[in-house]
């Protein structure tokens, strides 16, 4: 029993330890920035899970929001091939049948004395396997549903889109034989 905690507990720390975040500083007030990335998310499809600001004792306002599990894809013919766009790499399982894909957005807001609001993003995927291990499992974003999100804040925001949304990374070119 104590062995397979420890598994569990090891398989979820290696996950967050490659989970990628993004981390940006906007130049706006911490409630206007608040309203706007619930209403970003809430635009989504997904709902929240939790909301709470709090405020230090300098005065300044931090806070966490966190989406439910928003279900991207359902079924079994689709799931894999639109999860596949969003995933570093789905989990190998041979034989399995994917039934949905889901999302859930962590976001972190930390005001700052003069320079605005310090944003930082974190997307978790995850999907149910209903024929091999009947489970649900969680895997790695590649960014692309966070630079969505990132682009409808900065849109809410009236921030220029370039200078807030990060560049995805160039593909490796292959080498020619």
């Amino acid at each position: 029993m104590i062995r397979s905690a420890a598994v569990m507990l090891l398989c979820c720390c290696t996950w967050m330890a490659t989970a990628k975040e993004f981390q940006l500083v906007l130049p706006k007030r911490f409630p206007e920035v608040w309203r706007v990335v619930k209403q970003a998310i809430i635009e989504r499809g997904c709902q929240l899970e939790y909301e709470r600001s709090i405020e230090d004792t300098a005065g300044l306002l931090s806070g966490l929001i966190r989406s439910e599990y928003c279900v991207l894809v359902s079924g079994e013919d689709s799931a894999r091939a639109v999860m596949e766009r969003y995933s570093v790499q789905i989990p190998r399982i041979r034989g399995a049948r994917w039934m949905n894909g889901r999302v859930q957005y962590l976001v972190r807001l930390r005001e700052l004395d003069t320079a605005g609001v310090e944003l930082r993003l974190v997307a978790e995927l995850s999907g149910l396997e209903g024929y091999i291990t009947n489970r649900v499992h969680f895997w790695a974003s590649n960014g692309v549903l966070e630079r969505q999100l990132l682009q409808r804040i900065a849109e809410l925001l009236e921030l220029p889109v370039e200078d807030i949304v990060p560049k995805p990374p160039a593909e490796p070119e292959e080498e020619s034989w």
